[in-house]
């Protein structure tokens, strides 16, 4: 009997696939829920609660909808804390006040903060976001949302669990600001860490292989890109913005209203002074030393190596924010007493701002390969998806972020300089035709493009992929004939996804993709090294992009064993076994947070 090619990835085998609910005639267009904007631990003076707008559908208590569901179980006893029913007469409306007392508002707002999260990445994507391939593989497909699991220094992603789970700590005697001594903080209940953990699922439902700590980059991203996303949510918030930017002597982005994520976790213990993590807003010229400490370093604990991501990004809209805003500033300092109408429009381009750029770096994840990503890689993921969307880029989007990666010491390897022609990913070198069966014109949809299809259409369009990149063309997908050869076991490449969607251009045009991606590994010295390609297509069928990591390529397989022999036990663990723990890797992400927290991580 033939031995196969490829097989279909647990993506496009299951059947399992929670659906936003879809809206009927007569239906409300949102839910209004109070939040705490960033935590209970800030002032009412600076925003610190808002009416957020949820996407509505019908819920049962607990919230329990059509993709979050929220049982508020403590785990040490097994107790159910009784769930909030928002039909209530007396939560309807608006929603329960903010308290740090009722377990029913912390119900409330992780269900608010994750819907709207999961919304924000739908809108960025042009498609229906998925949860991870071993979330849907449960009975119940949906994440569960647990506010008050233990007492633990710690809030997590458990993708074993399916699950956000949240602890929540007693504050020490050296705590700050408006957190009583002993009194308890749930991280439940910082805007920022909920939006984070929901951060993390979402791209692990994107790219599962990025949880693979193959080199110090990847968990670092994970970090980093999740902090990007909870900070960057917060900019929708009018009113938070506005005293942001009337903090700042300069009225630009450096206030720490804007700057500072989960505040109140932060300053509960330790010297009780510093937030969780705060941007390294270091904004200068783009030749301007940057401190040592603050540069890219490879051997930075990786919350720490995160921060200079998030350092990087920020400084990039910054000076954007100073570019499109400079003629408004000009204006008003010839205008005595127009600082207030200046805040106006300074807030307005803000939060527009912020929300570019959050759709910027959630594009940017379809342009990413499938594992062991680098900074580098995701500079030019961003510069090459951005370059897709808007291709004149009037206010230089794409120069700022270049621009601000270079200064934090972010080195992009395999290209001949920075420019934007040599920063986007090229085309194939070999012509190839399109892929018969996966243009536009020949996939069939449930709804839209951008919405989930039938199995039989998944594998449909995996088996016409697979059939696609093993036909003699594996050098081309970073893949390789399986067998046994050279010492090594080369395993049968996976066709993990082929998704489609559809985006809306600033200009109004409507653009459509196809993005899949192919993986394998092989297996040398007991250990798995995986390699593979994202692929996008155009509307046609075309391969349009190639992004990828070979299987055979021996000096990355020597950059990672060298990484490796020096991570934790956990890292290596989960490439000496078949089945990695994905859970203990997220776990090992979050857990040195708080002790490394003051030196920024």
């Amino acid at each position: 009997m033939r031995k196969p090619r490829y097989r279909l990835g647990e993506g496009l085998e299951l059947t399992g696939q929670p659906i936003p609910y879809v809206r009927e005639s007569g239906d409300p267009v949102h839910r209004t829920l109070r939040v705490y904007t960033q935590d209970p631990g800030v002032s009412r003076f600076d925003g610190a609660i808002a009416e957020l707008p949820v996407p509505w559908e019908p819920v049962g208590p607990g919230p329990t909808g059509a993709l979050f569901v929220v049982r508020d179980v403590y785990e040490p006893t097994g107790e159910v804390f009784a769930p909030i029913d928002l039909d209530d007469r007396d939560v309807v409306g608006r929603g329960l006040q903010p308290s740090t007392t009722d377990p029913k508002f912390a119900q409330q707002m992780t269900y608010a903060v994750a819907m709207t999260t999961y919304e924000r990445f739908r809108t960025a994507l042009g498609r229906l976001p998925e949860f991870a391939p071993i979330v849907r593989r449960r009975p119940d497909p949906r994440l569960e949302i647990r506010p008050h699991f233990k007492r633990e220094d710690n809030a997590y992603y458990d993708a074993e669990a399916a699950s956000l789970t949240f602890g929540f700590v007693k504050s020490t005697d050296a705590s700050a600001g408006r957190t009583q001594k002993g009194a308890f903080v749930f991280t439940c209940l910082a805007h920022d860490i909920v939006a984070h953990e929901t951060a993390h699922a979402l791209l692990d439902g994107m790219r599962p292989h990025l949880l693979l700590p193959s080199n110090p980059d990847v968990d670092a991203f994970h970090e980093g890109f999740a902090d990007l996303v909870a900070l960057l949510m917060r900019f929708r918030y009018e009113e938070v913005v506005r005293r942001g930017l009337e903090d700042s002597r300069e009225t630009n982005l450096d206030s720490r209203i804007l700057t500072e994520l989960a505040r109140e976790w932060g300053r509960s213990d330790g010297g009780g002074r510093a937030a969780l993590r705060q941007v390294l807003y270091r904004q200068g010229q783009p030749d301007d030393r940057v401190k040592d400490e603050d540069l890219y370093d490879p051997d930075k604990e990786h919350h720490e190596l995160g921060a200079v991501l998030v350092a990087a990004v920020f400084e990039a809209i910054s000076r954007v924010f100073d570019r499109k805003t400079r003629t408004v500033r000009k204006i008003a300092a010839q205008a005595p007493g127009a600082r207030d109408h200046l805040i106006t429009l300074l807030t307005r381009e803000a939060r527009d701002l912020a929300g570019q750029f959050l759709n910027i770096i959630i594009r940017a994840i379809d342009y990413c390969p499938p594992m062991d990503l680098t900074f580098g890689e995701f500079l030019r993921a961003v510069v090459t998806a951005d370059y897709v969307t808007v291709p004149d880029d009037p206010y230089g989007y794409r120069e700022a972020l270049v621009l601000a990666f270079r200064r934090y010491g972010i080195t992009v390897p395999a290209v001949p300089d920075l420019s934007e022609d040599a920063l986007l990913w090229k085309r194939p070198e070999v012509a190839m035709p399109a892929i018969a069966g996966l243009s536009f014109a020949e996939l069939r949809y449930i709804r839209e493009p951008g919405w989930f299809t039938t199995k039989d259409e998944r594998q449909r369009r995996g088996t016409v992929l697979g059939d696609f990149v093993t036909d003699g063309r594996h050098r081309f997908f970073g893949i390789a004939e399986p067998g046994k050869r050279d010492g090594a076991e080369y395993d049968v490449p996976v066709i993990e996804s082929v998704r489609t969607l559809r985006r809306l251009s600033p200009d109004d045009e409507l653009d459509f993709h196809v993005v899949a991606e192919v993986t394998q590994r092989v297996r040398r010295n007991r250990r798995w090294f995986f390699g593979g390609s994202t692929i996008v297509l155009d509307e046609t069928g075309r391969v349009r992009y190639v992004v990828g990591k070979g299987i055979g390529n021996r000096t990355r397989q020597a950059a990672t064993d060298a990484f490796l022999a020096r991570a934790a036990p956990e890292y290596r663990a989960a490439f000496e076994t078949d089945e990695w723990n994905r859970a203990a890797l997220m776990r090992r992400f979050h857990a040195r947070s708080r002790r490394r927290r003051r030196r920024g991580g």
